[in-house]
Parts: structure tokens; sequence; C-alpha cells
């Protein structure tokens, strides 16, 4: 066959296929004008991804079906399936409810002293210290137990002074209130009224003053030796009493607006699993640590038989308090997805229905519902995966319908050409449109013959 025989072939090719466009675009108007119904768009049969405002022909050059005004695909605001598919997919639902919202927040905690109940033993004069009693950091100590024996010069000037203001208590009328005033000064000396009442008795001062205990406690820290000079102000022992402890807890930065205070906690210590004890939140520190981005929280712990030490790790369980009366949703309902938390809404028959959520807390099996839903709808909790697909391709149909495109839309022909849109062919009829076609590639065909030539 000749060039030029090749070249008519393709004229008339093309003239069949603008006049079949033409034929089909008149008979889909004439069935909408019969049915009454709007045509919305045109779609694939195949490919439900490509749609278009015009009628044509696919990718794979198919003709484009037409999506009326009512029809099932028509409505891209929901999905609708049928019984089988939602069977295949193992779709389930569950209602949206109003109730109370639990949740149990975990934590790594360790256990630390109660401040509340170390004490510390310091000098309030100087001296040497010339007898120990409590010699040995961990030793056990009771109350009013003497610690230690010192020797002050500045102690027994005070106690002469004392005796001897009481010896002239007679020769003045002020001489009584001296007397409570350098009684004073001993007691401020944490002398006690039994040395007070030797003295009196004796009539003379006592060269070496012992130091009792002010509370029981295990001795934690100790710097007191026989035989050193220590000044006003030393710390010579630290006290701790470990019938109770503190837990101290890292809540998350999202935990947080759960935790109160008084609620109640299980804690469970690494050196005895399965061993729960029960603790209560007493404090709810005010700042944030910058690196972790966790909540201190402190739980007072109960420990009678002295079994737990500080400094051991325990993992937490606080049981928070409910939130009362929310409308909450079952976490599997929803689907994060960046900036948007969606559930699918069923609205019967095989339709579904996709809702942008504004969620509050988040309890153990539910989110709290600010807005987008409603009590009593039901929400699919299983296979919402597969619609959101569905949802997010019907979502790119709604925004490619609603752009500008039409007029300057073009669909791919098999043989490489262009065919111009119904819209293009409406400015200057169908026959000229392809004629239009057919006279380029007549001359692109008669170009690339001369160079031939």
């Amino acid at each position: 066959m000749t060039d030029a025989a090749i070249r008519w072939v393709g004229v008339l090719a093309l003239l069949s296929v603008a006049a079949a466009g033409c034929e089909e675009e008149s008979a889909v108007q004439t069935e909408a004008a019969t049915s009454g119904k709007k045509v919305l768009f045109y779609r694939s049969p195949m490919d439900p991804s490509f749609v278009s405002k015009n009628p044509g022909k696919d990718n794979m050059n198919m003709d484009l079906v037409a999506v009326y005004e009512g029809d099932p695909g028509a409505d891209l605001s929901t999905i609708s399936l049928n019984g089988a598919t939602i069977q295949r997919m193992g779709v389930r639902l569950a209602p949206v409810q109003r109730r109370s919202l639990v949740r149990v927040v975990r934590a790594i905690g360790r256990v630390e002293f109660d401040e509340t109940r170390v004490t510390t033993v310091n000098m309030k004069f100087d001296g040497w210290i010339e007898k120990l009693w409590v010699n040995e950091t961990g030793k056990y100590v009771k109350r009013h137990a003497p610690l230690l024996a010192v020797y002050s010069p500045e102690l027994v000037a005070s106690q002469e002074e004392y005796l001897q203001i009481r010896q002239n208590a007679a020769s003045g009328p002020h001489s009584e209130h001296l007397v409570r005033a350098a009684r004073q000064r001993l007691r401020e000396f944490d002398v006690s009224r039994s040395l007070l009442k030797r003295i009196e008795k004796s009539g003379k001062s006592e060269r070496r003053i012992a130091m009792s205990s002010p509370s029981s406690g295990y001795v934690i820290h100790k710097t007191a030796f026989e035989g050193t000079f220590v000044k006003k102000g030393t710390n010579l022992f630290t006290l701790g009493d470990l019938d109770a402890l503190w837990v101290l807890a890292d809540v998350f930065e999202s935990d947080a607006p759960w935790i109160a205070p008084g609620q109640k906690a299980s804690v469970e210590l690494d050196y005895q699993p399965g061993h729960i004890q029960q603790a209560t939140v007493d404090y709810v520190y005010p700042t944030l640590d910058k690196k972790s981005r966790t909540l201190q929280v402190r739980l007072l712990l109960p420990n009678p038989n002295v079994t737990l030490k500080p400094g051991m790790f325990a993992t937490v369980r606080i049981h928070t308090e409910p939130v009362g009366k929310a409308l909450v949703v079952p976490t599997s309902a929803v689907i994060h997805s960046g900036e948007r938390n969606v559930a699918f809404v069923s609205k019967g028959e095989g339709r579904f229905e996709p809702r942008d959520l504004s969620l509050g807390v988040a309890g153990d099996d539910a989110y709290q519902v600010l807005s987008g839903l409603t009590e009593g709808e039901q929400v699919v909790v299983s296979g919402q995966f597969l619609l959101d697909s569905e949802s997010r391709l019907k979502e790119a149909v709604k925004k490619m319908l609603g752009s500008n495109v039409g007029a300057e839309e073009k669909m791919r022909m098999p043989d490489g050409a262009t065919m111009p849109s119904a819209a293009a062919e409406k400015d200057g009829g169908a026959s000229d449109a392809a004629t239009k076609a057919v006279h380029d590639s007549t001359k692109g065909g008669k170009t690339n013959a001369q160079k031939n030539h």
C-alpha cells in the first residue's frame, strides 16, 4: 500500500472516531433528556479513578459511562457496598454511647524517702565529740535515744551562769526574771529538763552533755566521729523513717490531664514480680521536665514491714477518675490521618459516610467525642481502612469535578493522537475539529514524506 493510501486510511479513521464521539454525546444527551435526569460526570467502566466532565474514551479506548443524578455511584459523599462485599471486608459496627470514660495511666516510678519523715541532727554550739553511741550508717535509732556526748566551753559557761543567778535570786527584785532568761538559754541549746534538774540539785555544772535523737528512724547520713571538733550548725546525723515512702512517677505529658491528688494507684516492684501494693496520689508537681516531657507525680506508699527500700524501681498504674457521662466512640473506629480524625457512620442499606471528628481525651478503649457524631449512631470498628481508601478516591473525584477542567481536558487515543473534548467541538463543529486534526496529521505526514524524498 502506498503512502498516500495509508494517509487516506488515517483520515477516514479519524473522521469516524470524531463522528462516533458526536453520536455518543448526542445519544447521552438524548437519554438524559428522556429520563429527566441530570448527567453529573462520566466514568471509565474499568478504572473508577478515570472521570471526566465530558463524554469520551478512557486510557484503554473504552467509552466512558454517564453517571446520572440519583445513581448509586453518583453520591460522592457516601460509599455504597452490597451485602457480600460487606461480609468479605469483615465490616463490624458499634454504637456511639454516652458513658463514663476511664483510663489507667501506666508509668515508671522510683522509691524515695518521705521528706516529711527525714530529720537532721546538728550542733547549736561549738564543741568536741567525746562519745558516740551511734557510730555507723544504717543503724536504727529510737526517739530520745542518746546519739553522742559533747564537751563545749560555751555550754559549761552557760550552766555556771544559770547556777550563779539562782544563788542570787533573793538579792534583787529582778532576779526571777534573770533566772528564767538563763534557763531559756540552756533550753535553746537543747539541754534536757533532766539535766537542768540534776545541776539544780547538785549545784555544779556538767562538763559533758549528751545529745539525744529527736525522732525514730534509720541513720542515712553521718559525719560525727569521736574526738573531732565541730562548729555550730554542722549536720551530724540524718535520720529517715521508712514506715511510709514516696514513689515518684514520671507521667507523659498526654496523660497529665487525667492525674489528680487522691486517686488510687497500684505499685509493682521489680524485686517482687506479681506482688501488687496499693498507694495514693499525694501531689502532682507543677512543672514539666523540659528534656523528657514528663510530669512528676508523687504517691504515698505504706511500708510497715520496711520491705521496700529507697532507690528501688517500680511499675505504677494510676486508676484515674472517670470523665462523667461523656460522648465516646471506640478507639478502633477512629482513623488518624495526619491532621484529621475520621470515623465511618453507617447510614443503612450498605451506605457509609465519612465524618471528621474533634476528639477530647483518650480512655483505655474509647475517645471522648467533642463534635462530629451523635449518640446512637453506628460507626464502623472493623474493615474501615478499605472504606477509607474508597473515600479518598471519591474525595479526589469531587475535587477534580469541582476544578476548572472541561474545555482544556483532552483524552489520549491509542495511536498517540489527541481528540479534542466535546466543549471544543461545540465551538467549531465535529467535522471541522476532526478535519483540523486530520489536516495537522496529514501536513505532518507530507513534511515527513518530503524529507524522506
